[in-house]
């Protein structure tokens, strides 16, 4: 049986969970951090999500595709990711963003996975950690903002 990969990010934050949950969940928040990407869904389980970049001339490029499986308020995100990069039609990771208590405030763990069936699994693994560790400034700075 092969390792589990997981991306794993944690990030202890001096705000609220309502802040937290605000900003994992609003659009006008997630394309401060999220490559540009305003997140569409209903929050109904089973409903398609989508991470969509709207252009200066209004036009829309869906980046991700998903669906939600898990919708706890203040508490726990968890979606389905469809793949569709060069070589991995057909693969998907789930997506889970989980809120707990923190000592000043709340502590943020955002985990990927699991790679290790993907082709290359490793390098996609890898992938995946460095594009969570590249956005964790924006997510802290969004949600500083939003407070």
């Amino acid at each position: 049986m092969k390792k589990p990969l997981w991306a794993v990010l944690e990030l202890p934050l001096k705000v609220t969970k309502e802040v937290l949950w605000s900003v994992l969940t609003e659009p006008q928040y997630t394309e401060k951090y999220m490559y540009n990407c305003k997140l569409k869904c209903n929050w109904e389980i089973g409903d398609e999500v989508q991470w969509v970049e709207v252009h200066e001339d209004e036009s829309e490029t869906i980046h991700v595709n998903g669906e939600l499986l898990e919708f706890s308020p203040y508490r726990c995100l968890r979606f389905t990711i469809f793949h569709k990069g060069s070589g991995l039609k057909g693969q998907s990771s789930e997506l889970r963003f989980m809120i707990s208590p923190h000592s000043e405030g709340v502590l943020l763990t955002i985990e990927q996975g699991d790679f290790s069936s993907f082709p290359q699994a490793e390098v996609i693994h890898a992938e995946c950690q460095r594009g969570w560790e590249f956005v964790q400034k924006d997510l802290i700075a969004t949600c500083i903002e939003a407070a």
